[in-house]
Formats: structure tokens, sequence, C-alpha cells
């Protein structure tokens, strides 16, 4: 849902790093410790130190200490006074992995990160893009919100307005996997914010909010072998729609979720479960269960991964084995799915996830749907997912099925070095305007069916 999220969107393992040599002389530190420490090393400039101490051999061996300078000094140029290291945000994965993830704050820019530790040794970092602030556009105004005030997990949100309107129709962002903003920011993207200014703009009113495992990291996910895709997703969806709803300028039969990646791909059973839409939108999901897409990322980062013969063989072994495993999870009782792992994910996560059959719950559907995917998307296939939703859906008068040639997993046009890679999503760029566009006046078109 998020490479991730190694990207946000998916969970999906980090092959390459299990190849990492895990001796460390780092002292002890916490992730957010080891972070401000890289940080402030890089500040001042001590890139012998990040190298020599905190990098692992293999990240020693593909980012060298002179591109280490030059990539910092290149983001970092233009920022002006150092302000502060802040909005960290830490993942936990199997194999004693450690996603970090936060942002260095400048006077004239914000410049994000992304660490993974292995056993205190950096093994993973990439230094997106800085992004410098974009301004609202005039004809539209924020507020901020709090959805599932009065509960145990009240998250920070935002409600998008056209300006001196009312009875608007609206939408619910849903996000992918992984912990995530109300902007579902990855990398130098922020497609959640790209989609509620545009919606907006054409008098469409937008709530976004911040994931419950972004908000509150661990405490959120301290069972791990309970949770759900409810607790993790599903819930927070009801709850803001539920605030959408109870607005008096919003009109409350004619609210809308638009889910991407994995939140595509639950936001039929969050109508079904409560969310009661007027129509869903679905962008890069799949009607195919997440283990199997899961499956097909990993294959695909093996054969895009540089590394000797045998140690591709024995990565490929793991992720047979993994595979068998998911196979497994429709026979197996809950509690032994609760005993194991698949792909880095509790099995009766996903086990959960298959008894709510996505394909089974879109064929029975006799509301509005509207499936996007880029044709570019190397996380959701175009080949496989698209064509399993044409499939699927071939007869239904409800669904309308599109997909955008050179767009990625975010519908953001790339062509240039890494593509067909995460590297992809390190260059500044925003959702299409015909996709939004094209959202935009596909719900219009609803409504006037509907009056």
């Amino acid at each position: 849902m998020n490479v991730t999220n190694g990207l946000k969107s998916w969970s999906v393992l980090l092959l390459i790093i299990f190849l990492t040599s895990c001796s460390n002389d780092v002292k002890d530190f916490t992730p957010e410790q080891a972070a401000h420490e890289v940080i402030e090393l890089l500040r001042t400039g001590d890139y012998q130190t990040v190298h020599d101490q905190w990098f692992g051999e293999e990240l020693q061996a593909s980012i060298p200490m002179d591109q280490l300078e030059r990539e910092w000094e290149k983001r970092s140029a233009d920022g002006g006074e150092f302000v502060d290291v802040h909005s960290l945000n830490v993942e936990k994965r199997a194999n004693n992995l450690e996603v970090i993830e936060g942002k260095v704050e400048y006077t004239n820019l914000t410049l994000d990160f992304r660490m993974i530790f292995n056993n205190q040794l950096l093994v993973g970092f990439s230094l997106p893009n800085s992004i410098t602030n974009a301004s609202l556009p005039d004809s539209i105004v924020e507020e901020e919100i709090i959805v599932g005030e009065g509960t145990a997990y009240e998250l920070g949100g935002t409600l998008t307005l056209p300006k001196n309107q009312d009875n608007l129709p609206a939408v619910v962002l849903v996000h992918g996997s992984g912990p995530s903003d109300r902007d579902e920011s990855v990398y130098a993207y922020k497609p959640f914010r790209d989609i509620a200014w545009g919606l907006a703009e054409q008098g469409i009113a937008v709530i976004r909010y911040d994931k419950r495992t972004y908000t509150y990291g661990e405490k959120a996910v301290k069972d791990t072998n309970k949770i759900t895709v409810y607790e993790e997703t599903i819930e927070d969806a009801i709850r803001a729609t539920e605030l959408l709803k109870s607005d008096k300028r919003i009109d409350e039969n004619n609210v809308y979720i638009l889910g991407h990646s994995l939140g595509g791909m639950l936001a039929p059973r969050i109508d079904l479960q409560g969310g009661d839409y007027a129509g869903i939108i679905i962008l890069a999901g799949s009607p195919r269960p997440l283990w199997e897409i899961v499956y097909d990322q990993n294959k695909a980062v093996l054969e895009n991964t540089p590394m000797n013969e045998s140690d591709k063989n024995e990565q490929k072994e793991l992720v047979e084995e993994e595979y068998k495993k998911a196979q497994q999870l429709r026979e197996i009782s809950e509690d032994e799915a609760k005993k194991m792992t698949v792909f880095g994910m509790n099995g009766y996560y996903l086990k959960e996830m298959d008894q709510y059959n996505v394909a089974s719950i879109v064929s029975k559907l006799d509301k509005p749907l509207f499936i996007l995917q880029g044709e570019d998307d190397f996380q959701v296939s175009y080949e496989k997912d698209f064509t399993a939703w044409q499939e699927l859906l071939e007869d239904s008068e409800n669904a309308t099925i599109s997909s955008y040639p050179d767009l990625n997993h975010f519908f953001v046009d790339y062509q240039g070095p890494g593509e067909g890679t995460i590297k992809e999503y390190e260059t500044p760029k925003q959702v299409d305007k015909k996709v939004i566009n094209d959202i935009g006046e596909w719900m219009f078109t609803q409504l006037k069916e509907n009056n």
C-alpha cells in the first residue's frame, strides 16, 4: 500500500538489506537519537564520521563519501539558517530493521530524509529533493480539524473548501499502507495535498488526515498479532466521513471516498462497514490479494537490484518461501496465522483482509465506481491489476475505468534517471491535473444523474 512504503504505499521487504553485515561499533542510540546524530554530523560537514561509523558496508559501497557530501550540499545549499530536526516517524520492520523518516527545517526550505537502520548501522539512506512550501490557491480555504475527537486515537487533519460556498459535494481521502501524514507525503511528493487543492478549486470539499500509525506509531500497533486493517485504516476513515457529513456546509448525500493504493483496495469495504458513500473512487488499487501483489513487488525488486548470482538466488528462495506461507493463509486457523509473518507482515493481518474479498464486494456494488490506474506504475501492475479490474467489471453499468499513459503509482508523469524505481519519487512533481480534473468531472456527472 505504501515500497514504503520501502515506500509508504506498500509493505515491501527491503531484500538487499538482508545481505548487510550487522557488526557495529556505534554507541547505543534510540532511532530518534541516531537520526539527530547523523543529521548533526552532516549539517556540520563531518561526512567522514557518517560514512565510516554509521554506514554499513553495503551502503558504504553504494554511496561513496564524496557522493554523500555532494548530495547533502546540493539539497541544503539554499536552505538558509538551520532551524530544527522534527516530524520523526519510526517504523519497526522484520529482521531488526527500523525505518525513520523526518524533516530538517531551514528558514528557506524543508529537507526530507529517510534512514533505515539494522542494529544501529545505516543500511539505507535517501535525501529527496528539498521541498519548498507551495502556496494555497486563492479560491480555496483550509481548516484544521480533528478526526475521532474524544477517542483514544485523535488524528489531526485538514478540511479544504472552496470559498463562500455551501451544500458542497465532498471526498474523504484514504491513504496507502504504512505510516503516512495527511498529504500522503512520500519522498518529494504530496499527492493528497495536490488532489485536495485541485478538487476544491472545482467546488468539492476534501478531508484528509494523518494516519493512525503515523501519529501514534508503536502505540497504535502494540499488539501486532491482533491489529487488522480495520484498526489501521477503516475505523478512522469512517470517523472522518462522519465528521464531514455532520458539517452543515456539506451535502451529506454526496460524500465520496477516494482511496489510493491500499486505501483503494479497502474503499469498498469501508463503504460496506459504515462509510455509506455516494460513490467510490479507487486510485492504483487492486482486486487481487495484498500478499499476491507484495510477492510480485519483491520479485521485481530482486530483478532490478544489482547483486551476485549466488546472493540473488538465495533471496529468490526466501521470497518463494514467503509466497508458500501466503498461500496457506486461507487454510490455517486465526491463532496459527497470528504466530507467523508473511513478507514482513503478521499472518493474521493478511488473513483477515482475505476474508473481505475486494472482488466479491465490488461485484455486488450498486453505486458509482471510478477506477484510475497509471500505466507506468511499478508498484501496482497495469498489466495484472488494471486488467483484473477490467475483467471483473466488464458487464458493470456503474463502473468507469480509466488508465493514464506515462503516469506512475502517484499519478505523476516522470521520465528520466531512475525511471521505474523509487528514484522517480525524489524529483518534486505534482499529481497530473488531468487526473484531478477527471475525478471532479466524474463526481459532477454523478450529481447530475442523481438530481
